[in-house]
Formats: C-alpha cells, structure tokens, sequence
C-alpha cells in the first residue's frame, strides 16, 4: 500500500497539476492587449477610409446636382452669407425645390435636383419641405459657398466640401481671405470641385 508521502500528487510525479505563474500569465494579458489594439487600430482605419469615401461620393453627386440645378436655372443656388454652415442649409433648400438662384423662396416648391433619401440629413424625422441640411460621415453638414465674381478659389463658381473627419473646425477658420485653407487642421477638408 503506497504511503500518504508516496503519491503523485504530493510529489510532483506524472499527475501533479501545474499552475502559471505570474510571469506567465501577464505576458498572454500583453499579447492580448496588443493584438486587440491592432485589431482596432485596423477597423477604425477602414472606417476612416470608408467614411472619407462615402464623403467623397455624396459630394459628386450634390455636384452634379448642383450643375443640373445651373442648368436648369442659368446660375448657381445664392447664398445671403459667406458662412459655409448657413449655405449649407440654403443648399439644401435649393436642391430641393425650396429656393432659387436668387435666394427667393419658391412656392409652391418646384423640381428638386436630389433625392433627399440618399443622403443623411441633420434631422431625419422632419418634413422634406422643412429647413434642413445634408450632413457628412461625420455629423457636420456639407458646407456650400457661392462666389458670384469667380475671381477667388481659383476661379471656381462655388466651393462645396466636407471638413473632414478633423475635430472642432468651423468656417471661421476654414477660410483665409476667402481662400479655403488646406494645411495644418484643415489638410483633411474634403472638396467636390478643388
């Protein structure tokens, strides 16, 4: 009959159980904690990625949008201010059947050059009629400048873009003497026609 002191377990023969040690065990919560800041830092990159794409293609089509609506109107949708921000909402009216170039209001409203569904617009749950803006990946509204003498931003009619996916922008500092800045924290300003 095998003694108390004989067995296995007590003295670390085949069936003794092993435990990690400290050492061990924090070295796989690293490995972990790497791979999983990997892992994020690669899906929010395609996010990213996404989110500056699916920009650019709404941009192209408030363009083209905006080209149908000069055609169809001989100019381009007014703004009564240079803030990107309130353009943006007289864009949307214009594009919309709301406005026209001259920045009167139509009633009733006439042939819109978008379909409003398409786009993500800052509130959702209102009326197409209602005063409203499109807003980009990010949750800021599409900013629309018009410039009526053509003889700034390089000769372009109007600027329209997307300030990006850079925080705490606004048109206050996205102009500099009525040229858009590209540098510093606007270098990822996304533009339709620049």
């Amino acid at each position: 009959m095998p003694s108390p002191m004989s067995s296995p377990l007590t003295h670390g023969g085949r069936g003794a159980a092993k435990a990690f040690t400290l050492i061990e065990l924090l070295t796989v919560i690293a490995v972990i904690g790497v791979l999983t800041a990997i892992t994020f830092g690669v899906v929010r990159g395609v996010q990213d990625r996404a989110a500056i794409q699916q920009a650019r293609v709404e941009l192209s089509a408030l363009a083209t949008a905006l080209e149908a609506y000069k055609k169809h109107y001989g100019d381009y949708p007014r703004v009564t201010t240079t803030t990107g921000d309130t353009g943006s909402l007289q864009l949307f009216q214009a594009l919309n059947g709301q406005r026209g170039p001259t920045g009167a209001d139509l009633d009733p409203r006439q042939k819109a050059f978008l379909d409003a569904g398409l786009f993500t617009l800052e509130d959702p749950d209102a009326d197409v009629t209602a005063d409203n803006r499109i807003v980009d990946p990010w949750g800021r509204p599409y900013r629309y400048l018009y410039n009526p003498a053509h003889t700034s931003w390089n000769k372009r009619p109007y600027l329209l873009f997307s300030l990006g996916p850079t925080t705490g922008s606004d048109d206050v500092d996205t102009m500099t003497d009525g040229v858009p800045k590209t540098d510093g924290a606007h270098a990822d300003n996304i533009y339709a026609n620049q």
